[in-house]
């Protein structure tokens, strides 16, 4: 038996267990501070064990890092370093589907002289975006043509039927990560200059991308796309981007969030307050003006403004007394999102991915080749997120038993050993990514 060490019983990782679980020679062991969660999620598998680990306790992590063959991180991304850490002592490789940090790239050179895989980021953004991207790329270098500008645009939303709030979002983790990784400065190249922005101006101006069957979204950008230049192959191009995608007026909605001050990490007494007494804090002092009148002022619209309507619905100018569990105004807004931005049963929810590359064809023509993905699921353990998240994390560790990968250090999933038989394997569970090809409509035509 081949033993796969699983770290983490969120809300992506059924479909990597029920994966995995598939094949006959794998004992699969889920460890997690929720032992009840792991129990239920691992009921009637005779092959499979839940523990109850703590990621803090060393000894016992290593332990299981030793008896392991691949380890499997999908704890919060801040862990993933000390797992990696064990995992080179006890030369295991490790699979997790998070963003590569400046702790987890300092261990390359050890992982390479130790002959370990460090494999992130292979999960769907970053992951299946990852993959898709450079499968495209180089069949393009093939036929000839030079890439010239691309842009990569993902993100996880409710179905257009289940768009049923005026957010616009559902959320499938905390809101709490979204701030988190919208602090992140960001980096792109615009017609061969690079721009930085950081939060919140990081949510002015999104783009705006039409998708079939899912209507107007807009895309803010991402972290800092041009590190993957080197690994899609990307050197010359005028244009690079990656970015989020959601329905329209969440940036409006974030950045409005931040001007209040309603995403401030400051501990503060907020105890005993109401919600509107908790944002005419956020105003400053009362000017005889209703709460409306003023909230609206603050943030430059009028009071019929969408903005303002869904700070209403949210609960923000109502009587209802806050948890006296928060500490922060994150914690308020945090406490509150959570309640009111959630799937119903049997809801659907869709991970969506587009590509669009303007391409120097051999004869000289200019072309857009779009490269899109949607895909749905039911809001749960067995969401469109949680399989696009799992299932290339999956394939991965699959490849990984098989001996098929060679690869050591730090790595992201865009090597063809890696890639071609996980885009394979996803295809197979569903992910087909539709491409076609259109006319380039340049300034002045």
């Amino acid at each position: 038996m081949k033993r796969v060490l699983v770290l983490g019983a969120g809300l992506v990782v059924k479909p990597l267990l029920d994966d995995l679980l598939a094949l006959p020679d794998v004992e699969l062991h889920l460890a997690t501070l929720n032992i009840a969660r792991a129990r239920e999620l691992l009921a009637g598998q005779s092959r499979a064990v839940a523990l109850e680990i703590n990621a803090d306790d060393q000894p016992r992590v290593a332990a299981e890092v030793a008896a392991a063959k691949v380890v499997v991180s999908l704890l919060p991304a801040d862990q993933h370093v000390k797992i990696a850490e064990a995992c080179l002592r006890h030369r295991v490789p490790l699979v997790t589907t998070s963003y590569v940090s400046d702790g987890m790239r300092a261990l390359d050179i050890e992982a390479r002289a130790r002959g370990v895989l460090l494999l992130n980021e292979c999960g769907f953004d970053p992951g299946f975006d990852h993959m898709t991207a450079v499968q495209t790329i180089r069949r393009l270098r093939r036929e000839g043509a030079k890439v010239v500008s691309f842009a990569s645009y993902g993100g996880a939303i409710p179905a257009p039927e289940a768009n049923t709030n005026p957010w616009g979002y559902k959320f499938t983790w905390s809101p709490r990560g979204v701030v988190v990784a919208a602090r992140n400065p960001v980096r792109y190249l615009e017609a061969g200059r690079i721009v930085e922005k950081t939060f919140p101006d990081l949510f002015r101006h999104p783009r705006r991308i039409g998708v079939p069957g899912v209507g107007m979204l807009e895309a803010y950008p991402n972290r800092d796309c041009l590190r993957y230049l080197d690994a899609y192959e990307l050197e010359g191009v005028h244009d690079m981007f990656r970015g989020s995608l959601r329905y329209r007026g969440w940036c409006d909605t974030w950045r409005a969030l931040f001007d209040l001050g309603l995403l401030d990490l400051t501990p503060r007494h907020w105890c005993g307050l109401t919600y509107a007494q908790f944002l005419e804090r956020h105003l400053g002092e009362p000017d005889g003006r209703p709460l409306v009148e003023r909230l609206a002022a603050r943030i430059g619209c009028g009071v019929d403004d969408e903005l303002v309507a869904r700070l209403e619905w949210l609960g923000l100018l109502s009587d209802r007394r806050l948890s006296p569990e928060c500490t922060s105004s994150l914690d308020v807004m945090t406490a509150r999102l959570e309640r009111m931005l959630r799937y119903r049963s049997g809801e659907r929810d869709m991970a969506v991915m587009e590509h669009h590359f303007v391409v120097a064809r051999s004869d000289g023509l200019l072309r857009k080749v779009v490269s899109r993905m949607v895909f749905s699921g039911r809001a749960g353990d067995d969401s469109a997120l949680a399989r696009t998240v799992s299932f290339p994390a999956a394939l991965a560790v699959r490849q990984i038993l098989d001996g098929a990968v060679t690869l050591t250090g730090v790595q992201i999933p865009v090597d063809p050993q890696l890639t071609l038989p996980i885009l394979i394997g996803l295809q197979r569970r569903g992910l087909h990514v539709h491409e076609h090809e259109e006319d380039v409509n340049l300034p002045g035509q």
